[in-house]
């Protein structure tokens, strides 16, 4: 369907807490500096750690972003303490930018793969219900084969076909090493 291992039982085993709510992204770019830039992070607070560094140092992680390349062209990054298309998040240039947001049980709950780009929300790319079903953004149904989300998903379920998704058009899926490598951790401070 996706690839060997299940998307969203990676993500439960390696950081247990992200299944009650995520946010990351997937940008079309290999320059981190670039996006470090963009994103307006506070230098200073460069930290280079794995998952159970990051979240032994706080009780709460700071409002940020913890990156890593991803698969040649991409860039991953997962985000704290900002909802999804935050302003901060927005222009990331002119390049594609998904985004796969779930607020969890308390907010709205797992949201639609969004495919963002200048700084604007082009549609929802998550996979359709059925074979061949309505998309927001019919150039990338052929994305989609296979990953149909069916009348009866869960957030387990519907998160692993679009974690799917995303590895699909990056051409990496998550995987151990993924999940295990350190990533660069980056504040970003709040602005009024």
């Amino acid at each position: 369907m996706c690839s060997e291992e299940n998307q969203w039982d990676l993500l439960v085993e390696h950081g247990d807490w992200l299944a009650s709510a995520f946010h990351c992204l997937w940008v079309e770019s290999d320059d981190q500096e670039e996006l470090a830039r963009l994103l307006k992070v506070d230098p200073a607070s460069r930290m280079e750690c794995d998952l159970r560094t990051l979240m032994a140092r706080w009780d709460t992680i700071p409002q940020g972003v913890w990156m890593v390349p991803h698969a040649p062209g991409w860039t991953h990054l997962f985000v704290f303490g900002m909802y999804s298309f935050h302003p901060a998040l927005r222009d990331l240039g002119k390049r594609r930018v998904l985004e796969m947001y779930n607020a969890g049980e308390v907010g709205e709950g797992l949201e639609p793969l969004y495919l963002n780009y200048g700084g604007e929300r082009l549609g929802d790319i998550t996979p359709p219900y059925e074979e061949g079903g309505d998309m927001d953004l019919p150039d990338y149904r052929p994305y989609t084969a296979g990953l149909e989300l069916g009348r009866r998903s869960g957030t387990a379920r519907e998160a692993h076909l679009m974690f799917c998704m995303a590895g699909r058009i990056t051409g990496r899926f998550a995987d151990r090493e993924w999940w295990t490598s350190p990533r660069t951790y980056y504040q970003i401070p709040i602005r009024s």
